[in-house]
Formats: structure tokens, sequence, C-alpha cells
């Protein structure tokens, strides 16, 4: 889960728009909204909707940027979102949110941006300008006002009849769309999908079998302590495995781990013989799983166990297929 924070000054429109977008899934979570005003709409929307809110006045965000940056490390933030929000942004909190601060700005930027450029004000110059097409922006957050680099930018058509109020309709639309779509990217660049599942871990998790006992180096010579006894980190050792002297677990096999033969009993069930794959398969799986749970004897019979299977399969394929035209034949006459 990654939670981010929505900063606001309005209506909270858009804030309201991220909140029903993630707060129902498990992802992302908008978990707080910080505003700069006191009795606005966004406040009370945000408390109908479970998110906390916590005002900090002007003079706060302009001379003391460390108390918000410590209301945001309680909370773990790791993004922000400005949703309306008029204040300027310090440096400080620039600094510690470096790459991590999204802005949304009704405009196609560079055009329309900078100081002043807010809301209503854009889309009247818009129009007065004799724009044919105008828009919505998401852009990361620097020192310089509507600068940073842009994220997601999205078009509307401006209308010879449009007023500034029906263009700042369309272009909402617009900014609910690419809003969250903004939120997810950058929060993909901030956390790196998992590292692929080995051919064993798959398997297993399919089969049910467990496999999650991490590997152990061969040429470690560490131990555990005897079973239900505690080590001087107070780490217990409820396995019963052998060399009762160190915390480290679990105990070093003599052996190598024996093979798997998972791919040839895939190979098997997909080419031979359906059934008798399967249960190859199923003992390819508990392999590893035995070998790293410290039954090493188990390990070794379920590799026995794979390879009788996987021949098995084989000798069925044979048959089925050297038998099948013969009998074919003999039912014609």
């Amino acid at each position: 889960m990654t939670n981010i924070a929505v900063f606001a000054s309005g209506t909270g429109s858009n804030a309201v728009n991220l909140v029903k977008t993630f707060n129902s899934g498990s992802r992302i979570h908008v978990a707080l909204c910080l505003v700069d005003r006191e009795n606005i709409p966004v406040i009370e929307k945000m408390r109908e909707l479970g998110v906390e809110t916590i005002y900090f006045p002007r003079s706060v965000w302009k001379e003391n940027p460390q108390a918000i940056l410590e209301v945001l490390r309680q909370h773990d933030i790791k993004l922000i979102a400005l949703a309306g929000f008029l204040s300027f942004i310090q440096e400080d909190i620039i600094n510690a949110y470096n790459g991590r601060i999204l802005n949304i700005h009704p405009s196609l930027l560079p055009a329309y941006g900078g100081k002043g450029m807010h809301g209503g004000n854009v889309h009247k110059a818009v129009i007065e300008a004799g724009e044919s097409k105008s828009g919505a922006t998401v852009h990361i957050v620097t020192n310089d006002i509507d600068a940073g680099p842009i994220v997601v930018q999205r078009e509307v058509s401006v209308l010879p009849e449009d007023t500034p109020e029906s263009l700042e309709a369309k272009v909402h639309q617009v900014e609910y769309q690419i809003f969250p779509e903004a939120v997810i990217k950058t929060v993909a660049t901030l956390t790196p999908p998992p590292a692929p599942k080995s051919v064993d871990d798959a398997w297993a998790e399919v089969l049910g079998v467990p496999n999650n006992v991490p590997p152990v180096p061969q040429n470690f010579t560490g131990s555990v302590p005897p079973t239900g006894s505690t080590s001087p980190t107070g780490l217990t050792n409820p396995t019963g495995l052998t060399n009762p002297t160190s915390p480290i677990s679990p105990a070093i096999p003599a052996d190598p781990m024996p093979p798997t033969y998972l791919v040839w009993s895939v190979i098997m069930t997909i080419l031979c013989c359906t059934i008798p794959g399967i249960v190859a398969i199923i003992y390819s799986a508990k392999v590893s799983s035995k070998y790293y749970q410290g039954d090493f004897e188990g390990s070794r019979r379920a590799s026995q166990n794979a390879e009788i299977w996987i021949i098995i399969s084989f000798v069925l394929g044979v048959l089925s297929s050297t038998l099948y035209l013969p009998l074919t034949l003999a039912g014609l006459f």
C-alpha cells in the first residue's frame, strides 16, 4: 500500500475524485488531506469520506515547512497531489519529496501557466486569446511555478460559444481522468515490480505445496539452537534441527538438493500422459520444499518418485501412440 496526501484550498473536487478512485483498492490510499484555509468545502467532503484532514495556517506553510514534513512522515506519505492548492510550496518540502509532488493545472502547459494563472483566470485568458484548444496538465512540482516535467496532458476543444464557465466544466472532466492516471504512473516509478518467481515457486503456489523457505549457502557452517531453546539474541528453535550453538536457521544439508525434474514433468504432462505427468509435477515441487525444510530424506524420495512417474508417463504416452493406429484399423475391419 502506497500512502499519498492531497493538498487543497477550495471545493476539493479533484481531491474527492482521487479518494473515490483509490481508497476502495489495495495499492494506493489517500491517507491525509492538508489545507491552508479554514471552513472550506473540501474539509467536510474529506470528513465524509473518512480521510483525516489537517489545517495549517498560511504562516506555517511559509515559515515552518518542517512542521508539515513531520506530519507527512508520521503518516508515511510517499507522494503528494496538489488538488487546487493555492499556497506556495516551500523548497524544504519540494526537496524532501523531489519528483514526488504532482500538480494539476487547467491548461496545456507551458501555455497559461505561472503566477496568477489558476482556476477561472486561466479559462478567461484562453477565451480572450481566441484559442481553439485548451486542456489540463499534471506535472512534477519544482521550485519554478508550473515549470516541472509533464506527466500527463490532455486536450479539449474551445468552441466559439464557450464561456470561461463552460470551458472550466470541460477541463474538469479531463482533470478527473488524468490526475489518477498520473498518480498511478508516478507511484509505479517509486515501487518497482517484485522479482519474477522461479518455476518451482510458481508451481508450488499453484499446487498448494509449501516452498517458502529461503535457500541456505552450501558453504555455511552455522547452526541452530536445540528444539524449544532460546538463543542469546532471543530467537527460539521450534524445529528440532541439529547444531545447537547458533541462532541461525536451518541446519545445513551435507548433500546438494536432488534434481526436481520439474521441466521434464511438465513436458511429459503435455506430450505424453496427463495424469502421471501431474503426479510427477507434484513430486517435483515437493523436492525443494522438503529439502529447505530440513527433510533431506523426504526430498530424495520425492525426487525418485518424480523420476518414476515421468518414466510411467513416457511409457504410457508411447504405448497409446503406437497402439492407436492398429486398434483403429482393427475397428474398421
